[in-house]
């Protein structure tokens, strides 16, 4: 039995490597840790925006702290600028967007006051975002604009008094959305690239500073993009990748900013996006994407009776399944718990994948920069916790795509974090560099994590486990004294019950939408009692009966579709149940009474079978059983030996079932 429990788990172990092989799936591999909570020194606050240059040295723009720091590729701190970022001489007010040219020149986007033209006595000052360039050494070399702020009011426009840097009176125009965020990159000829994600452009400034040609508009046709674009890439070949978020795609520009082609559409398949965040463009010319899809993976908490009513909450095995001729519907390899209808179950499934509980539990409710219910946001950080906590694991995995430069997928990482881990469960993605590497970044104690990509490997991090054990002792004792005048005991019947369940279950996520899971439950029982009868000595007996099975499941499922509102999936099972029972019986008194009798009885069955949504309202289930025995809990043989001790009977049964199902469900 075990030998058989070992080479199934070898097998299927075997079976999910071969299909992270054939389904082009990595994984990540930890490099370094680095960074904390801080102001200098390679520290930053929690806001931060990061770039790389063409060595790997990481560039980081600090809003809070205001100033921007360099660390080498393996995060070992260089050199910051300003020295003193509290002098009134830092031009930085919250830098956001980062990007580096192949001369160690630092862009980053801002916001700042413009001193329009001869305007004097008093000055006029234009708030606008824009983009500063800084030389290796921190010193600003050039402001670029992507608003005219040149030009004289030609109308009469609210304005604010200020006093200027001379200490003068002054007035300040704040237009509509003077202080939106800009997204910045540069190609190799030192041309910067600003996305203006508010107004859906492009603008392209030369190495001079000359405004070159602007593109790119609001819509979701050939050439254009939402106004929450989130990124901006610029390849080898200097074509500029946008991440169009709100379209659910990738946008791509010839360098001079003609529409080149757009790849993705929503959803969570390979090659799909829900929402891209980032984009790198690595020296291949492949494309690297990290879209917002979060693929939940939890177990909730135990129910009434125990981690075995998850694998059979009626309490029965495989065979009380079959002989209904019913589908199966109360064990862990079946789909619906007692009590559900269809719908409710399809809903629970949608609930497993969908972001829409990963939302109601785990996004952000409120802003990073609204303080203004403090107590509210920590009450629903109290409700998230408790919702965690609730579980017996809950894991989230993330994922990273991989394009080749026409847009074509070729494979993923994929990346799990623990939400129960003291130490990582508020890791969330940071950034992509050219080289392939992934930053996350614990928000926490603001530790930055490095990783490269690794191919398929057996990621202990992917594997969450469960040991229950549950064990009841009853001891009981019955006097009965019959209608005679003595106050002695004429029968005393001690009765003492034992019972013990071990379940080990083990879980282990292939890929976001490959899961393998293994149960196996062994329970032991046994029954003691010792029947004395003064009276008659001779019908006095001691009664033994030991019981054991063990059931072994193994489960892999594959989500077909992820869409919450086309959800499909595949599952393969198989179920083994090995049982043994001894009984014996004997006379007490052997002097009066050798009467006995011996009980053997065993249990071999197995079942295997295919749950498959074919459509999202069209679900195939098919099942082979072996049923070894079929109609009771044992095949068994029993031998009575009279009172002398010989052998005079022996009853023996067997019975076995051998059974196909199926069943074709479709929903109109």
């Amino acid at each position: 039995m075990k030998k058989t429990i070992v080479l199934l788990i070898i097998a299927c172990m075997y079976f999910t490597y071969g299909i992270g092989l054939a389904f082009g799936v990595s994984f990540l591999k930890f490099e370094r840790e680095f960074s904390g909570k801080g102001s200098t020194n390679g520290a930053f606050s929690k806001n931060i925006h990061v770039a790389f240059d063409a060595e790997g040295n990481i560039f980081v723009s600090d809003a809070d702290n205001k100033l921007l720091q360099k660390l080498s590729s393996t995060g070992e701190f260089l050199m910051q600028t300003p020295m003193d970022p509290k002098s009134p001489q830092n031009i930085l007010k919250k830098p956001g967007d980062i990007a580096v040219d192949g001369e160690g020149n630092i862009y980053v986007a801002d916001n700042t006051a413009h001193h329009i033209k001869e305007t004097e006595n008093p000055k006029i000052y234009m708030f606008a975002p824009c983009v500063y360039k800084l030389n290796p050494s921190g010193e600003l070399m050039h402001t670029y604009f992507v608003d005219p702020v040149d030009v004289r009011p030609k109308q009469v426009l609210p304005a604010h008094l200020m006093i200027d840097e001379d200490g003068k009176s002054a007035f300040g125009i704040q237009p509509k959305l003077h202080d939106r965020k800009l997204l910045v990159d540069v190609n190799r000829q030192n041309q910067l690239y600003v996305l203006d994600q508010k107004k859906s452009t492009v603008s392209m400034f030369g190495a001079d500073g000359e405004k070159l040609r602007e593109f790119g508009r609001y819509g979701a046709a050939n050439g254009e993009f939402d106004g929450d674009a989130s990124d901006i890439e610029i390849d080898s070949a200097g074509n500029v990748l946008i991440a169009d978020t709100g379209n659910h795609r990738v946008v791509k520009f010839n360098p001079d900013g003609q529409f080149v082609l757009s790849f993705g559409i929503k959803g969570r398949g390979s090659g799909e996006f829900t929402k891209p965040l980032a984009i790198a463009a690595l020296a291949t010319g492949e494309i690297l994407v990290k879209d917002a899809s979060q693929f939940k993976r939890h177990l909730g908490g135990l129910p009434a009776g125990g981690l075995m009513t998850l694998i059979s909450p009626s309490g029965v095995g495989i065979a009380d399944t079959v002989t209904a001729n019913a589908r199966n519907r109360n064990t862990i390899l079946g789909q619906n718990m007692p009590g559900q209808s269809d719908l409710d179950v399809l809903q629970r499934r949608i609930r497993l994948l969908e972001e829409a509980e990963y939302r109601r539990y785990f996004s952000e409710y409120f802003d990073e920069e609204d303080d203004k219910d403090k107590n509210k946001k920590e009450e629903d950080e109290d409700l998230k916790a408790a919702a965690v906590r609730a579980t017996i694991y809950h894991n989230v995995i993330a994922r990273v795509q991989k394009f080749d430069s026409n847009g074509r997928y070729k494979d993923r990482v994929i990346y799990e974090v623990d939400k129960q881990s003291d130490t990582d469960r508020d890791i969330a993605f940071l950034a992509l560099d050219s080289l392939g590497r992934i930053y996350l970044r614990n928000a926490s104690d603001l530790t930055i994590h490095q990783y490269s990509i690794a191919g398929f490997t057996i990621k202990p991090s992917h594997m969450n486990a469960l040991y229950n054990s549950r064990a009841s002792n009853i001891d009981t004792e019955f006097l009965e004294d019959y209608e005679d005048i003595d106050a002695h005991a004429d029968v005393i019947d001690q009765f003492n019950q034992l019972r013990m369940d071990n379940t080990f279950f083990w879980t282990y996520a292939l890929s976001e939408r490959w899961n393998l899971m293994l149960v196996d439950t062994v329970t032991y029982g046994e029954i003691d009692e010792r029947y004395t009868t003064p009276p008659k000595r001779e019908d006095s007996y001691d009664l033994d009966t030991n019981a054991l099975t063990n059931t072994f499941a193994a489960n892999l499922k594959f989500i077909t579709n992820p869409n919450p509102y086309q959800y499909q999936e595949l599952n393969l099972y198989a179920e083994r149940v090995d049982g043994r029972t001894e009984l014996g019986r004997n006379a007490i008194y052997q002097d009066l009474n050798r009467q006995r009798q011996e009980d053997e009885g065993d249990a071999e069955s197995l079942a295997v079978g295919l749950n498959w949504d074919i459509l999202s309202k069209m679900n195939l289930w098919l099942e082979y059983s072996d049923l070894n025995p079929a109609d009771t809990s044992r095949n068994y043989t029993r031998r009575y030996f009279d009172v002398s001790g010989d052998l005079y009977e022996v009853f023996a049964i067997r019975n076995q079932r051998k059974q196909f199902l199926g069943e074709l469900s479709i929903k109109f």
